[in-house]
């Protein structure tokens, strides 16, 4: 990824703003319903998109919704249910932003839909991260922008305050959407994500059309072609130039950028529909616009990982965490295939940032899923690294099934490897001592059965000692 912003990468954003900034213009100028037009502009892409991203990734959504990852398959299927309900969190937004459009200015509706990343800053509070102080004063500007713009727009009128209010629910709703997807991007594809929240989506939404009443095809001329603009323009266009530039621009200057997107629209709604809001709220609009670019800013110096690994290099510029992370002993396997990537996520694990790393692991894990097979070296060799991270987390149930995952890959033919089994097997065993829940117990003990049974080197000892293990714990478990 480039450092910058080249002029190709500055054309690719300026094409998605644009793109981006036709949406509500487009949205007040048709004259059906507002969830209507959202319906059809979800609907329309599905249609476009989706048979071929089906037909591409079709091994992919058979995996994803039937699991292939042995005792840790589950979690492919809650990728799955995260993005449906992250499709759930898009409806909202689209039913809630759009329909803000026709009872509040483009220009009101734009900018407190743009205040996402203030609420998804709050959200991240609410997982148990700490802000630094700009992002704080970034969201006390916002806010308080907001407060002095929606005031202003007030006085136009109840509707105005209302749509306001839909477009504040909007950003909200969107701001669920980015934490959901976090959490299942690791696990899905982004092609079969956006099918799937693209699919919860339509189907929510016509729901929501039929409970209202609202009528789906009653458009006139101008309507249908307000929809064509929609599924052109921000649909099929806006994103497609969106994850261009992502992988070619820092997230950061890209974020900014899109900030953009409120005057442009203000600016497209009063050329086309001669549209402006009270010249009274217009500094609060401008409060928001710097708030968020404040915490945009400042969530970015806190996330950078090159931040991080610079505060902890030593004056020679040698990473200190990549000493200590070789005397693990998943490394007597000998097959760490480089040492940076492993020393931030050993870095980061004993300073507690436990669902960064595991978020971080399980992307690379399902790219190597991906790229090489569900049980390949590549891919359990992350495996691995996750029942590392488990086990630093205290986490033995998690840490004993990721091993004995991994063993059971090492053990499938044809590339049978009986030196890592017995390694996977020997750390699963010691992760399941330390389980104390009984119905784990079991559950693990059948499997590390199972696995030592294949092994005549384990048949006499593992199996003895597994076997009276599990005796004791059930003779304590009686006794209390």
């Amino acid at each position: 990824m480039r450092t910058k912003l080249d002029a190709i990468s500055l054309t690719a954003v300026l094409v998605t703003v644009g793109a981006f900034s036709a949406t509500a213009p487009l949205t007040a100028f048709a004259t059906g319903s507002a969830l209507a037009l959202a319906l059809g502009r979800n609907a329309l892409g599905l249609l476009t998109l989706g048979p071929v991203v089906a037909l591409i990734r079709r091994r992919e959504f058979r995996k994803v919704f039937r699991g292939e990852r042995f005792l840790v398959r589950k979690e492919q299927r809650r990728g799955a249910l995260l993005g449906a309900l992250a499709g759930t969190a898009l409806a909202a937004h689209f039913a809630t932003f759009m329909s803000s459009t026709r009872m509040t200015s483009v220009a009101m509706a734009t900018a407190l839909v743009a205040t996402q990343p203030v609420w998804q800053a709050l959200i991240s509070t609410l997982q148990g991260h700490r802000l630094p102080r700009a992002t704080w004063a970034g969201l006390g500007v916002s806010v308080a922008g907001a407060a002095i713009a929606s005031g202003m727009d007030g006085r136009a009128g109840t509707e105005a305050l209302v749509g306001d209010a839909l477009a504040l629910a909007g950003a909200i709703a969107l701001a669920g959407y980015t934490a959901l997807s976090e959490q299942t991007r690791p696990d899905v594809s982004t092609m079969v994500y956006s099918v799937l929240c693209s699919s919860v989506c339509t189907v929510e939404l016509l729901i929501l059309c039929l409970v209202t009443g609202t009528p789906l095809f009653a458009f006139d001329a101008g309507t249908w072609l307000a929809l064509l603009g929609l599924l052109l323009f921000p649909q099929l266009l806006g994103l497609f130039s969106l994850n261009f530039v992502l992988g070619r621009a820092p997230a950061t200057a890209v974020s900014i950028l899109l900030l953009l997107e409120a005057p442009m629209a203000a600016s497209i709604a009063w050329l086309w529909l001669g549209q402006l809001p009270t010249a009274t709220a217009w500094p609060g609009l401008l409060m928001i616009m710097l708030g968020v670019t404040a915490v945009v800013v400042a969530d970015a110096r806190r996330a950078d990982p090159a931040r991080d690994t610079v505060a902890d290099m030593d004056t020679t510029g040698e990473v200190r965490g990549l000493v200590a992370f070789p005397q693990h002993p998943l490394l007597a396997l000998n097959r760490i295939p480089g040492g940076d990537i492993h020393a931030f996520l050993w870095r980061e694990a004993h300073r507690g940032r436990f669902r960064a790393v595991e978020a971080t692991i399980r992307r690379l894990e399902n790219e190597a899923v991906r790229v090489h097979g569900a049980k390949s070296a590549e891919a359990t060799h992350w495996i691995e690294v996750r029942a590392v991270v488990a086990r630093i987390a205290a986490d033995h149930a998690l840490s004993a099934r990721l091993w004995l995952t991994a063993a059971r890959f090492h053990a499938s033919p044809p590339r049978r490897d009986l030196p890592s089994t017995r390694a996977c097997l020997d750390h699963a065993y010691r992760e399941w001592c330390g389980v104390t829940d009984e119905d784990v117990i079991n559950e693990l003990a059948s499997a590390l059965q199972a696995l030592c049974r294949k092994d005549p080197y384990y048949s006499t000892e593992m199996l003895a000692t597994l076997d009276r293990r599990l005796l004791h714990k059930t003779a304590h478990s009686r006794q209390e």
